[in-house]
Parts: C-alpha cells; sequence; structure tokens
C-alpha cells in the first residue's frame, strides 16, 4: 500500500509542477473589448460569449464524479489523484466569427480542452456521512481550484438493494485577476457493488458502478472596472435566487455515470457527466482506501 501511496503523489507531483507555459490558457475578460488588433463594439457578441464562458468554466471546475453511491464507513479515509477533461467552445467558424473561449485567450488561441489534474481526499464520518476536500490546477494557466463536499449515503450495506447518496458541494476558482466564480453543486447517485475474481470474500476485488442527476449553480463577478464592464457588455450573474445578481440561465442540470475498480486498498474510478448547455467531462481517479 505505501508503494502504491508514493507512486501516487510522485505521479501527482510531477503532473501539477509548474511549467513555462502556466500562464497561457488564463481567462481574460478585459480580451473581449477586442479581437486581432480591433475594437469590438457589438456588446451582444461579447455579452453572449462571457456567459458561455462562465458556464462552461463553471461546469469545468465543480465536484467531479469520482467516488461510488457508496461513503467509506466510520473509519474510512481515501486519497486519490484526480483528472477532468472538459470540452470547450473553443474553435469559431472562421476568423471573423472567434468562439467564445478564443474571445477571452490572452493569445486568441485556448485549448480545446481543459485538463484538471489534482488530488481528492475523503473522510469517513458516523452515520454513513462523508466529507472530502479537492485541490486542482487548471492546466497551463496560472489558476487553480479548491473545492469541498459532504456526502451522506441514504441505503448503504443492503446487499439485495443498491446503495443510494446525496452530495452537496462548492468549488471556487482561484487566482484570475480578472474573475471571481464558483461553483455550488448538489447531486444524488445510484449505484451497487459487485464482488468478482475467483475467490470472492478473499481477493476483496469489486466493480461498483453508478449513476446520478443532479444541479449546478455558478456566481460569477468579474473584476474589471464598471467602465469596462458596461464597454464589453458584462457583468456579475448567479444561479442563486438568492443572490442580487441573480440571472436565469445558471442553474443547469447535471448527470453522470461511472465505474470504480477495486482490489484491495488500490482503486481506479472513471466517469463522463454532462452538464445541460455547458459542456461534457471525461474523469478518472487513481487511489488508495484505508
Amino acid at each position: 500500500s505505501s508503494m502504491h501511496l508514493n507512486s501516487t503523489l510522485l505521479l501527482t507531483a510531477l503532473t501539477l509542477a509548474p511549467t513555462a507555459a502556466s500562464a497561457a490558457d488564463d481567462v481574460r475578460l478585459s480580451q473581449l473589448a477586442s479581437w486581432r488588433g480591433n475594437a469590438v463594439q457589438n456588446t451582444r457578441l461579447t455579452s453572449q460569449a462571457y456567459e458561455i464562458v462562465v458556464r462552461q468554466l463553471g461546469a469545468s471546475i465543480m465536484n467531479a464524479p469520482i467516488a461510488p453511491a457508496e461513503t467509506l464507513g466510520l473509519n474510512g479515509f481515501d486519497i486519490a489523484y484526480s483528472n477532468t477533461w472538459s470540452f470547450l467552445s473553443a474553435h469559431g467558424t472562421d476568423i471573423n466569427d472567434p468562439a467564445p473561449w478564443e474571445r477571452v485567450h490572452p493569445d486568441e488561441d485556448p485549448s480545446h480542452v481543459m485538463w484538471r489534474p489534482g488530488l481528492t481526499i475523503r473522510k469517513g464520518l458516523p452515520l454513513s456521512f462523508e466529507v472530502g476536500a479537492n485541490w486542482s490546477w487548471i492546466a497551463f494557466s496560472r489558476q487553480t481550484a479548491l473545492g469541498g463536499f459532504a456526502r451522506w449515503s441514504v441505503f448503504e450495506g443492503f446487499k439485495k438493494a443498491p446503495d443510494v447518496s446525496m452530495q452537496l458541494g462548492y468549488t471556487g476558482y482561484l487566482g484570475n485577476d480578472e474573475l471571481e466564480l464558483g461553483a455550488l453543486d448538489g447531486s444524488m447517485s445510484v449505484g451497487y457493488t459487485f464482488p468478482i475474481g475467483y475467490l470472492i470474500g478473499i481477493n476483496q476485488a469489486d466493480l461498483s458502478p453508478f449513476v446520478g442527476i443532479g444541479f449546478m449553480q455558478i456566481n460569477a463577478v468579474p473584476l474589471l472596472s464598471e467602465e469596462d464592464q458596461a464597454q464589453v457588455g458584462i457583468g456579475s450573474v448567479s444561479g442563486m435566487s438568492g443572490k442580487d445578481h441573480y440571472k436565469a440561465g445558471f442553474s443547469l442540470f447535471t448527470s453522470h455515470l461511472g465505474l470504480r475498480v477495486r482490489s484491495g486498498d488500490f482503486h481506479i474510478t472513471t466517469s463522463a457527466g454532462i452538464v445541460a448547455r455547458a459542456l461534457p467531462t471525461i474523469n478518472m481517479a487513481i487511489g488508495l482506501t484505508y
């Protein structure tokens, strides 16, 4: 187990090491005012691009579905190296019709896939509760994401019934001096654990498929001056109805499905998620459970 843990931490450190291109994919809202050196006067286009970027960024940083429906139990602890790949609107139809992410990219040439490697920890609590936290780097940028979540298993441990769990979490987008953004997420997952192998109960291997639905609410605040925000037609938006800047279209439906393969303490989890009106993601985690 210690060898697996050391390998996981080494791989994480190498993956998250800073690179010379660390600012290449920063989100720059000030870039909306121009395209290829020419001023952009159409605030309808820039406002629409901003809202798409906000929705897709929120969907990209939200807590990824990388845990099965079951929780860890009172003494359980899990650490995992995780990756999320999000597919962005990063290529326009032609040079005069840029995609939203092209408009906010410093070099007008964004990555088509946002890769987010990171580390996730989970800790079991009494009464089938569980808490967790994750930190990730938004690759090739100066931004990171920091999130936390709580989970509760409604039905757990009944061999003839599926596991059902509820989750509520929040993730913040950190390190950008032109945009503050956070994503509140909630979901319900249903799954079941099937033992596998020739010696069931001895080799401790199992498969845990899971599927779920939920929601994501985004809160975004541009950090540009009011004059600059007015120039490009942007402002604070939120999918949270209690906020003063609430706007329809930023509370989104989510769905996911996944599979965990576990042998002893070691596990690999893969999943796919879709955030309506935003984007799909592919997620993978490799970790150890104690």
